[in-house]
């Protein structure tokens, strides 16, 4: 009967626990000696210290001192353990460190899990250092002691301490987590030193980790950075041998790169493959075309995309404008704008700056003043982006009325001119000084100056 209503109360005061009735807990404790004839025992106790330390570290606390030890009851790992994560939750690592001192006091060997909960919140706050005196401390530190360590040496970009501690790792048998291995793979890209990222991501395989396309990727991405387009392609082709299949962003990856090396064709490719292999494109692959200058390239895949039924976004035909201006595409540019206006995008001003920029640098200076009418009627808002280019335009063939009749448009929107808008009138003052007496310029004060 005794072993009944002991299991009994057991099950009901961890119930309690678990909905933080800790003044019937109280309760019960102080009747049970009259109940079952004898004082709670070291399970129940154990049972109530995990719900204390959850809710109230230091009712738990203070349990422990005046009911256990009070009762003789010292408790073990486990109840060390669930006071120091209370403690480590509550950031107290100060009385962290005391317990830890309380368990070695009475020959209680910390267990991993109790050293890891309190690395754990000092590198959450920023102490790394005491942290890694702790790590040395411990008997038999485990792969969760070294991702922690780890992780915070590669967000601090302690590329040395993180290299030492995955070595360390290695040797001692430990194996660290695809997600840290990544981060140090990153880490290494970041500065160059892709070929030591190989080696790390093959020592993780040897290991038996399962290597994923989040981790492919960066050691692609540091191959294209450093020019080497065609190991990255290799390396491309090496993952999915192994079953890593690549996504939208490796591809991404491997499409900028090369642009940037000049290797359009294999570029082209990589974006038919896509195709091939089922990977729905994003318009950050059709942009990287546009960005890096394939404009004839880019006009290709902007047809294939229309004609496969899909949509481009306002940022890829702002990108795709830009692109045909700095390539003295102005026809299509323009054209392009309409169809954008069509398909119910509003062209933003940096897109029309664009095209009046294009058009000046071509000498129509007449298509930039029509663009600039048509969007002024259409209540669109410029900026000193849209004028600057026109009145240095006009400026230089001399047109100053022109020129600076613009400028007043300027002030009269509240544009505040800057020193490039000056230094072209002051340059086409110097040649038009009778006309400038004429019109008498300094009249005219800038609401900003």
């Amino acid at each position: 009967m005794l072993p009944t209503l002991k299991s009994t109360y057991r099950a009901l005061i961890h119930k309690l626990c678990a909905f933080h009735r800790f003044n019937i807990v109280k309760e019960l404790l102080q009747e049970m000696p009259n109940a079952i004839g004898t004082p709670p025992d070291e399970d129940i106790f154990i049972t109530i210290v995990p719900g204390l330390g959850r809710a109230h570290i230091d009712l738990a606390q203070e349990f422990y001192r005046k009911r256990m030890m009070g009762s003789s009851v010292e408790g073990d790992e486990y109840t060390f353990g669930i006071l120091m994560k209370g403690l480590c939750l509550t950031n107290r690592i100060g009385d962290g460190f005391k317990l830890l001192q309380v368990m070695k006091s009475r020959e209680i060997i910390p267990n991993t899990v109790i050293y890891n909960t309190l690395l754990h919140a000092l590198c959450k706050n920023g102490k790394v250092g005491r942290a890694r005196s702790l790590m040395n401390e411990m008997e038999e530190p485990n792969d969760v002691t070294f991702n922690i360590l780890i992780s915070v040496y590669c967000k601090e970009e302690n590329l040395v301490q993180a290299l030492v501690l995955l070595e360390k790792c290695f040797n001692l048998g430990s194996v660290p987590d695809v997600v840290i291995g990544t981060k140090a793979l990153e880490v290494l890209c970041n500065v160059g030193r892709v070929t030591e990222a190989v080696d790390i991501l093959n020592r993780l395989e040897s290991k038996g980790r399962v290597v994923d396309v989040v981790a492919y990727n960066p050691l692609i991405k540091g191959f294209c950075r450093l020019g080497k387009v065609k190991v990255g392609h290799r390396l491309l082709k090496e993952m999915e041998r192994k079953g890593c299949l690549p996504n939208v962003d490796t591809y991404n990856i491997l499409i900028s790169g090369c642009c940037e090396s000049e290797m359009l064709d294999l570029a082209l490719d990589l974006f038919n493959e896509m195709k091939t292999d089922g990977i729905n494109w994003n318009f950050v692959t059709y942009d990287t075309l546009i960005k890096e200058g394939a404009i004839e390239d880019a006009k290709k895949v902007f047809g294939q995309i229309l004609g496969e039924g899909g949509v481009p976004d306002v940022l890829v035909y702002d990108h795709l404008i830009h692109g045909f201006c700095e390539g003295g595409y102005m026809r299509e540019a323009f054209e392009l704008m309409n169809e954008m206006v069509g398909r119910g995008y509003y062209p933003l001003a940096p897109t029309f700056n664009a095209l009046i920029s294009g058009f000046c640098r071509q000498g129509k200076v007449s298509g930039a003043l029509k663009l600039i009418d048509d969007v002024v009627v259409r209540g669109c808002k410029l900026d000193i982006g849209s004028y600057n280019p026109l009145v240095d335009a006009l400026c230089r063939k001399g047109d100053f009325q022109k020129a600076f009749g613009l400028f007043s448009q300027m002030l009269e929107k509240d544009i505040a001119p800057d020193l490039s808008s000056w230094n072209s009138l002051l340059l086409c003052w110097l040649q038009e000084t009778s006309w400038l007496a004429r019109q008498n310029i300094f009249q005219v004060k800038s609401p900003s100056l």
